[in-house]
C-alpha cells in the first residue's frame, strides 16, 4: 500500500515560507512599508525604528489610507489594489502591489495596521500575532496609515539569530530610507532610531535639495547635474566630481522608473564612463534616474523588487555611459572643478619661503612691491634687518626688482595669449606649481597635471596608437606564458602600437613601437603591458588600451624634481585647461588643488 508523503501546507506555515523570500532582515521590512506609503501617495513619511529594528518598527504616512474593508483584506495574501489581471503584470506603474507583503511580515512578527480615509471619522485597527488574527476594530486615527512591526521572527528563532547587531541592521535601513528619499524629493521623509532624528528631508521636490539634506550641504557644489535624451530613455540626476570619492558603492543610487535598484550593468556604465578619472579604490557618488517605457522593463525578476530585467541591456548601457560621460566633459569653468581644501587642525598648511639668497627673498616679497609702489619707494621701505643681513645695494634690489617685473610681463603675456585663467606664480620643490586664479590660489603637481594632456592627446587618436618603425628589429626574450599572451592578444598589441612575431620558442622579434615609447624603454614597457593583461584577467581591447594610454603617460611626463621655466608653465597650465578633464590624472589622483578665500580666511584665522 503506497504511502502519501505529498500534502498541502496550512496557510500559516505558507505565509511563513514567504516571508522568507521578503522579508530577509528589518530593512526589508522597511522597504515593502515605505513603498506601499509612496503608492498611497503620500507627502509625508517617518519611519522609527529600536534596536535597529528587530524590537520595533514603525511606519506613518499621510497617504490616502483605506477603508474597514480593504483594511482587512490587506493582510491577506494575493490581495493588491494594483493589478486586475494577468496583463498588467507588463507594465507595472507602481513601487509594489499594496498589501501583498503584509501577510507575510505579519507571519513572523507582531503586527498591527491602523488606516484612515479622509472621507471616514473614524480608522479600522488591525492587530496580527504570527499570523493569527488577533483583533479588527474602530479607533481614532488621523488620515492616512500606521503600520507597527515588533518582535520580528520572534516566532522564527532561526531565521533570526542569522540577524546583525542592532547598529549594522541600523545602517541597511538607514540605506534604504535615503534610496528611497533620493528617488522620492517630493516626500518629506523622516527617519528615527531609538529616540534620535537620524535625518530629515524637506520633501520640496528639488533633487539637489534632498542630497544636501541627506549627504551634507558641503556635498552640493562638488557634484555635476546630468541631463539626457535618447532613443526613448531619460537619464537624469547628479554625479561627483572625482575628487569627492567614496571607498564603495553606498553613495551610488540608481532609480528606474522612481524604483531604486541594483544593478551591476548600471554600475558598469557609470565606472566606465570615469575610466581615467578614479583611482583603483574609489567610488563616485551618483544619482541617477533613468525614465523608460514600462513594458521596457521587468521589475517581477527579484522576490523583493531590488532587480530589474531590460529588454534591450545595451541600449540602457549607452545612455548612462554618454549621460554621464557628457556631464564630466561639460565645460565647468574647468578650474572650479579643483579639489578644494578644507583647512583643519589635523592638516595645517605651513607656507614655505626659499631663504637661501637675497634674490629669492625678494622675489617673495614683490607682493608687496607689486602693489603700486615705485622702486625706490619699495626699496626704501624694505625690512632695514634685510639690508644689514644680505649687504646688497640699491642698485642690486632696483635689478632684481627689474628682472621680476620683466618676468611678471612675459608670463602675462604668455597667459593673455592662452584662455587660461590661472597666472603662474612659480614652483615649490620643484613639484608642485603655484598659480592664482579669480577664485583664489591654485596648486598643481606638475606630473600629474602632464599625465592629463598627454592621456588626453594620445586617447584622441581613434585608430592605432602612432608608431616609429625600427631600422634593425629588437629580438625579445620571453617566458612560454608570454609568449602565449602575446600571441593571444596580436590584434590589441597592435593597436597599441607593437608589432611582434614569434621567431623561436621563446622569442619575439619587435618590428615597431609607439612613437612616444623610447627604444630604450621598449622592451619593460611591453612587459608591463603583459603584466596588465594577467592582472586584468582577459581585459577587453577598451580597458588594455586605457591601462596601456595610463602608463604610457605616466612614463612621459615631466616628473617631480624638474625644473620649469615660467614659460614652460604657462604652457603647461594653458594645455592642461583644454582638456576635457583637467581636475585628475589618468589614475583618478588630483591635478589641482584650490584654496579659496574663505579656506585662505580660516588658515589666518580671519574668520
Amino acid at each position: 500500500m503506497n504511502q502519501q508523503v505529498i500534502h498541502i501546507l496550512d496557510e500559516n506555515t505558507a505565509n511563513k515560507i514567504a516571508a522568507g523570500e521578503v522579508v530577509e532582515r528589518p530593512a526589508a521590512v522597511v522597504k515593502e512599508l515605505v513603498e506601499n506609503a509612496i503608492d498611497a501617495g503620500s507627502k509625508s513619511i517617518e519611519i522609527e525604528i529600536a534596536e535597529g529594528g528587530i524590537k520595533s518598527i514603525r511606519v506613518t504616512d499621510d497617504g490616502r489610507g483605506m477603508s474597514h474593508e480593504d483594511a482587512q483584506l490587506a493582510v491577506k495574501r494575493h490581495a493588491t489594489s494594483k493589478i486586475r489581471t494577468a496583463e498588467d503584470l507588463a507594465a507595472i506603474q507602481s513601487l509594489g502591489f499594496r498589501g501583498e507583503a503584509l501577510p507575510s511580515i505579519a507571519a513572523v512578527s507582531k503586527f498591527t495596521l491602523t488606516s484612515r480615509l479622509q472621507a471616514e471619522t473614524l480608522a479600522t485597527y488591525v492587530e496580527i500575532n504570527g499570523g493569527i488574527i488577533a483583533d479588527i476594530r474602530e479607533a481614532g486615527a488621523g488620515c492616512g496609515t500606521t503600520i507597527t512591526v515588533t518582535d520580528l521572527f520572534f516566532n522564527t528563532p532561526a531565521r533570526r539569530k542569522f540577524l546583525k547587531t542592532p547598529p549594522a541592521e541600523s545602517g541597511h535601513i538607514s540605506d534604504i530610507v535615503t534610496k528611497l528619499s533620493l528617488s522620492h524629493p517630493q516626500i518629506a521623509f523622516k527617519l528615527i532610531s531609538n529616540g534620535r532624528l537620524t535625518f530629515s528631508t524637506g520633501g520640496n521636490g528639488r533633487l539637489l535639495d534632498t542630497i544636501a539634506d541627506i549627504y551634507g550641504h558641503k556635498v552640493t557644489p562638488e557634484l555635476l547635474p546630468v541631463e539626457y535624451s535618447n532613443e526613448g530613455i531619460r537619464v537624469s540626476g547628479y554625479v561627483a566630481k572625482p575628487v569627492l570619492l567614496k571607498s564603495s558603492r553606498q553613495w551610488q543610487t540608481f532609480m528606474v522608473n522612481q524604483r531604486v535598484v541594483n544593478s551591476r550593468m548600471l554600475a558598469k556604465a557609470l565606472d566606465n564612463a570615469y575610466f581615467s578619472l578614479l583611482p583603483k579604490n574609489g567610488h563616485p557618488l551618483a544619482i541617477l534616474a533613468i525614465q523608460i517605457a514600462a513594458e521596457a522593463v521587468d521589475v517581477n525578476v527579484h522576490p523583493q523588487k531590488k532587480e530589474v530585467k531590460f529588454s534591450d541591456d545595451q541600449r540602457i548601457y549607452r545612455a548612462v555611459y554618454k549621460a554621464v560621460s557628457a556631464s564630466l566633459a561639460a565645460p565647468v569653468s574647468h578650474m572650479q572643478a579643483a579639489a578644494t581644501v578644507q583647512p583643519g587642525p589635523s592638516a595645517p598648511i605651513s607656507p614655505r619661503f626659499p631663504a637661501s639668497t637675497g634674490k629669492d627673498r625678494y622675489s617673495n616679497a614683490h607682493q608687496y612691491i607689486f602693489a603700486n609702489k615705485s622702486e625706490e619707494s619699495a626699496a626704501q621701505s624694505w625690512t632695514p634687518t634685510l639690508w644689514r643681513e644680505e649687504a646688497t645695494s640699491l642698485a642690486e634690489v632696483r635689478q632684481t626688482i627689474q628682472q621680476e617685473d620683466q618676468l611678471r610681463e612675459c608670463s602675462e603675456a604668455i597667459a593673455t595669449e592662452s584662455a587660461c585663467p590661472l597666472y603662474p606664480l612659480g614652483q615649490i620643490e620643484t613639484c608642485y606649481i603655484v598659480a592664482q586664479g579669480q577664485d583664489g590660489l591654485y596648486i598643481i603637481d606638475q606630473h600629474a597635471a602632464h599625465e592629463r594632456i598627454l592621456y588626453d592627446r594620445m586617447s584622441r587618436s581613434t585608430g592605432r596608437v602612432p608608431v616609429q618603425q625600427l631600422l634593425v628589429a629588437q629580438y625579445l626574450e620571453f617566458t612560454k606564458d608570454d609568449c602565449n599572451i602575446i600571441t593571444g592578444n596580436q590584434d590589441t598589441l597592435y593597436q597599441l602600437g607593437f608589432t611582434l612575431e614569434q621567431v623561436g620558442p621563446d622569442t619575439m622579434r619587435l618590428l615597431e613601437l609607439p612613437v612616444d615609447i623610447p627604444l630604450a624603454d621598449a622592451e619593460a614597457v611591453l612587459r608591463q603591458v603583459l603584466q596588465l593583461v594577467t592582472d586584468m584577467h582577459q581585459p577587453t581591447a577598451q580597458e588594455l588600451r586605457h591601462a596601456y594610454l595610463q602608463m604610457a603617460a605616466c612614463r612621459s611626463a615631466i616628473k617631480a624634481g624638474e625644473t620649469l621655466t615660467m614659460r614652460q608653465i604657462q604652457a603647461l597650465l594653458s594645455e592642461l585647461y583644454t582638456t576635457d578633464l583637467p581636475y585628475t590624472c589618468p589614475h583618478g589622483r588630483p591635478t589641482i588643488i584650490r584654496f579659496g578665500p574663505d579656506e585662505l580666511a580660516k588658515l589666518f584665522k580671519r574668520t
